[in-house]
């Protein structure tokens, strides 16, 4: 007799929060590619009907009713099919309690009914996520019979926590499939877990990840299936829409009708995956806001030069425009790399002085303070700036990208209302010796998911030249800051391995050097919780994985 075998078609999609009817569509579109394959089963990913996170959205009663007319209509669609759909979506019910409550659920639809409702166990609620505020978690892990195999269905969380791989040990099963919605970091270890399953419990495993940006969240997709040994024989595209076949008997083995994406050098990737983060979080992010153009300042720095890359690569030149703002202090080498860079994105750099400006404020503060100060002066060009670029950003109708790294944000080396305007800062957890690393990276590589297919864009000279903010005369960034290779790691310590000043001391950094960085950092908290959102790539972003008061002694 035959092994029992399951065809299961995999949706790598991306869905956008609240719009239901276009999730709904995406759904049904690849259910309809599912049934033309002769599959058994499609499989979507973690909040799939509603999109993740939709924060208090889950708590409106209308929300929640107009998901269920979703499902209801996504049922219909099934009646006289011999495939099932499996999906994620938030479901209402009445709890133990006897109140509604409201739970994190995988939904296997079949022959025109709802035939199960599986809910999350392990609700997250540490860095990103706040899930308690919202659902009610399950008590019990689900087992679905299917097609003549038992699905252990585990919803993200869940495969995370180590208890539930001692429940499903004592179980019988045949496969586990992992929906998730799980946002990219740099050090994310999905494999690394799923291997901890698939070993333990000798049994294949689905791990199916969301893909697509909302917000500051980067979901990478990077699906993947992996046998009872832990090795991974397919694996679906990272950061890009994408669905696959596979076939998976009673016994484990596994078919597929794809080509598996062989891994890379992993240091390459790292950079790869950085990279496209950045630019599925502008791509989506002005899209899914309903916007088509972005704008930015070109200083000819390191900064803006990776920005502008990073929004052609994301967007299109035709969907760009790039301003430069001079003032006094601004060199002709620094317009010319500004020039130079502009031209080898093929857009226009249209030249905005600043200058008549920048004489007319300072005569107007001379006239009430009498003499300004060197700090006051560099605070002025820069907010001049953001109100140009703030102009322009109303009068086109783009949105305004800002330039500020991580290495800057953490030490206030930026202006509030100036250099900080905007609505989208790719370059948000990235420090500035990785704008570096990606700017090289980029010169040298084109990303798979990027619309502009050239390389060696940022002029040599943007990369190795100091950095400087040329808001007076003969400026350096090392002026004011310490040489970024060693900021960056006294940040690192503090920001993502959250050592204390004593601890950094004795990683080999001068007393004095590690006293002045954190000094700095804690007492530009105020503009960082003013700045606007970013891609998250680390994993103690600026935006939600990091809550610390503004005002705060405890650092003294």
């Amino acid at each position: 007799m035959s092994q029992a075998k399951i065809k299961i078609h995999l949706s790598q999609i991306n869905t956008s929060v609240g719009d239901l009817s276009g999730n709904c569509q995406k759904i049904l579109s690849e259910f309809k590619k599912a049934e033309e394959n002769n599959c058994d089963l499609v499989v979507f990913c973690e909040m799939t009907v509603s999109g993740y996170p939709c924060h208090d959205l889950w708590q409106k009663k209308y929300f929640m009713e107009t998901i269920e007319e979703k499902i209801g209509e996504i049922t219909k669609v099934t009646k006289d099919s011999n495939c099932a759909i499996l999906l994620g979506a938030p479901t209402s019910s009445i709890g133990r309690s006897r109140k509604e409550i409201i739970s994190n659920s995988a939904v296997l639809i079949e022959k025109g009914s709802v035939t199960r409702v599986c809910n999350k166990k392990a609700l997250a609620n540490y860095g990103v996520f706040d899930e308690k505020r919202y659902f009610e978690p399950e008590l019990a892990l689900s087992f679905v019979e299917f097609r003549g195999l038992t699905l252990a269905i585990l919803i993200c969380e869940d495969l995370w926590d180590s208890k539930n791989l001692f429940l499903l040990s004592e179980q019988v099963l045949d496969l586990v499939i992992s929906i998730n919605s799980s946002p990219f970091s740099a050090n994310k270890k999905s494999e690394e877990i799923s291997q901890k399953f698939t070993r333990t419990l000798g049994k294949p495993l689905i791990y199916l990840n969301q893909v697509g940006a909302q917000d500051s969240l980067i979901f990478d997709g990077s699906s993947f299936v992996m046998d009872e040994n832990g090795d991974i024989p397919f694996k679906m595209k990272g950061f890009e829409e994408d669905s696959a076949v596979v076939e998976i008997e009673k016994g484990g083995n596994i078919h597929f009708d794809q080509t598996a994406i062989n891994n890379q050098d992993l240091a390459d990737n790292s950079l790869k995956d950085k990279y496209n983060a950045c630019i599925l979080g502008i791509r989506d992010y002005v899209k899914k806001s309903g916007f088509k153009k972005v704008i930015l300042g070109m200083s000819g720095g390191i900064d803006s030069a990776l920005v502008a890359t990073m929004a052609n690569d994301a967007l299109g030149n035709e969907n760009i425009k790039l301003f430069a703002l001079p003032s006094r202090y601004n060199s002709q080498t620094s317009m010319t790399d500004a020039q130079k860079c502009s031209e080898n994105l093929g857009v226009n750099l249209e030249v905005i002085s600043i200058e008549d400006s920048f004489s007319a404020m300072l005569n107007s503060l001379k006239d009430s303070q009498g003499e300004i100060t060197d700090l006051t002066q560099e605070n002025i060009q820069s907010r001049i700036r953001g109100n140009i670029l703030m102009g322009l950003s109303n009068n086109s109708g783009a949105l305004l990208l800002s330039t500020g790294n991580k290495s800057e944000l953490s030490c206030g080396y930026a202006t509030l209302y100036g250099d900080m305007c905007g609505a989208f800062n790719p370059l948000k957890d990235l420090y500035k010796s990785e704008v570096f690393e990606l700017a090289k990276w980029r010169n040298n590589n084109i990303p798979e998911i990027s619309i502009y297919k050239k390389d060696k864009i940022i002029p040599l000279n943007i990369i190795e030249k100091p950095p400087t903010a040329e808001l007076r005369p003969d400026q350096k960034d090392s002026d004011s800051l310490p040489e970024y290779e060693i900021l960056d790691k006294i940040l690192f310590s503090l920001v993502e391995e959250q050592k204390s000043v004593e601890e950094i001391i004795k990683m080999g950094f001068e007393e004095e050097l590690v006293k002045k960085v954190v000094k700095l950092f804690y007492a530009s908290e105020y503009k960082r919780q003013q700045s606007c959102i970013g891609p998250k790539i680390s994993e103690k972003s600026f935006d939600k994985e990091r809550r610390y008061p503004i005002i705060n002694k405890f650092w003294e």
